[in-house]
């Protein structure tokens, strides 16, 4: 198994991984070390059902048999797979929301809960109606309180963190062959604990 492949479910049907910052889900043009290949170099078969930005940590679904392709690929497109996120945004968007904005000509739509806020910064917790490319930071970016770490989309506030403040932390879905609930969960990285230390110690 490679280093990068870190597996938290897995059970002949589904695989779901926690992705580090700075890998990617997929191959690339530079080929780059990837989650899909480290995937394929272990088990028979591998579906690929979801990304995570390069820069982004967090849980990744995917499925190891062909049988569970149908079901996975329906939930995602029919959203009753549940994607539940935190970030670390610049300044303080109020308790809770929503941020909805056409995204590459699509509607789109960000849910979020204020989690912490302090020294000008705000934790938050995010879930999504739709799955448009770099939806949340894209919104948070629209909404005036960028993702901190965000090189691409968050201009000064890209350069506070050394990585993107965003962890996919939760998926919630019906397994594919046996219809349980399962919930998924991923611990916040260490090299985001420092960045959240900050907030708490000036609430």
């Amino acid at each position: 198994m490679g280093d990068l492949l870190r597996p938290i479910f897995e059970d002949g049907y589904i695989l779901v991984v926690d992705k580090p910052s700075g890998v990617p889900s997929q191959p690339t043009r530079n080929h780059q070390p990837n989650i899909y290949e480290e995937a394929c170099a272990r088990f028979p078969y591998v579906g690929l059902h979801h990304r995570l930005d390069t820069p982004a940590s967090g849980l990744l679904l995917m499925t190891l048999h062909r049988s569970a392709n149908a079901p996975i690929a329906t939930a995602f497109r029919d959203h009753k797979i549940r994607r539940s996120y935190q970030a670390v945004l610049l300044g303080d968007p109020g308790e809770s929301g929503h941020w909805e904005g056409a995204i590459d000509g699509r509607p789109a739509q960000t849910h979020w809960t204020r989690i912490a806020s302090g020294g000008g910064f705000s934790r938050v917790g995010l879930t999504l109606s739709t799955g448009r490319k770099h939806q949340i930071r894209r919104h948070a970016l629209a909404a005036g309180h960028p993702i901190i770490g965000d090189r691409r989309y968050g201009g000064a506030a890209g350069q506070l963190w050394p990585r993107l403040a965003l962890h996919a932390v939760q998926l919630e879905f019906e397994h594919p062959i046996s219809g349980q609930v399962l919930q998924v969960e991923s611990p916040i990285p260490e090299d985001l604990l420092g960045l959240i230390a900050q907030i708490e110690s000036t609430e």
